[in-house]
């Protein structure tokens, strides 16, 4: 209860310094490579049901209709998962869970499937494959290994920022951290056909 405490004070004001210290922080050329995604998500979202509304986009017959039946899927997947696990209690159907699989989906964007294809396999190797063959270990270091990996991921978060971006050192340049820059949406150029359409005709 205290590290959730501590952890949303935290966040909020990392947050709230951040915002009102760095200049641009979520522009495009902004020096740091910021980039605010969950704010543009929710950035889009607000537009798609403030200003152009829910109706032109999601009744029948227009371009999204067809997600609203996720309204109905959401409702009944649960139950049917939770019988199929009653009806066979041994089978894989047990490790299936309809929020964190909408969820999951929910999320991209901001997140990509390189975000779930890393996570998912370190999962599979050390939940599934280890846990099958090596028990007794699985048993004793796999939270140890989950709780050193977070550590790892915020200790390198914070070296790569003393050493390079507080320096203003160029960051290293290399196939991996310019595929992202390099695709026909980064640059611009993934225009339509003439004739074809994303969103509405009409706005």
């Amino acid at each position: 209860m205290v590290a959730t405490l501590w952890t949303s004070i935290v966040q909020i004001a990392v947050m709230n310094w951040a915002l009102g210290s760095i200049d641009g922080i979520c522009d495009k050329d902004q020096p740091n490579h910021y980039s605010c995604p969950n704010g543009r998500v929710f950035f889009n979202a607000s537009v798609i049901w403030g200003v152009i509304g829910p109706a032109r986009m999601f009744s029948p017959g227009q371009l999204y209709s067809g997600l609203m039946w996720f309204w109905l899927a959401g409702a009944i997947l649960p139950v049917l998962i939770y019988l199929g696990a009653r009806i066979w209690p041994r089978s894989k159907i047990r490790y299936l869970s309809a929020p964190l699989i909408f969820t999951g989906a929910g999320l991209i964007p901001p997140a990509t499937p390189l975000n779930y294809l890393s996570w998912g396999i370190v999962g599979f190797i050390f939940n599934k494959w280890i846990r099958s063959r090596w028990r007794g270990w699985w048993m004793q270091y796999n939270y140890v290994l989950s709780a050193g990996l977070d550590v790892g991921l915020t200790l390198s978060t914070i070296v790569i920022f003393l050493c390079l971006q507080l320096t203003d050192t160029t960051f290293p340049s290399w196939w991996g951290t310019r595929i992202a820059t390099d695709t026909m949406d980064a640059a611009g150029t993934a225009v339509e056909i003439t004739g074809e359409k994303f969103g509405p005709t009409t706005w």
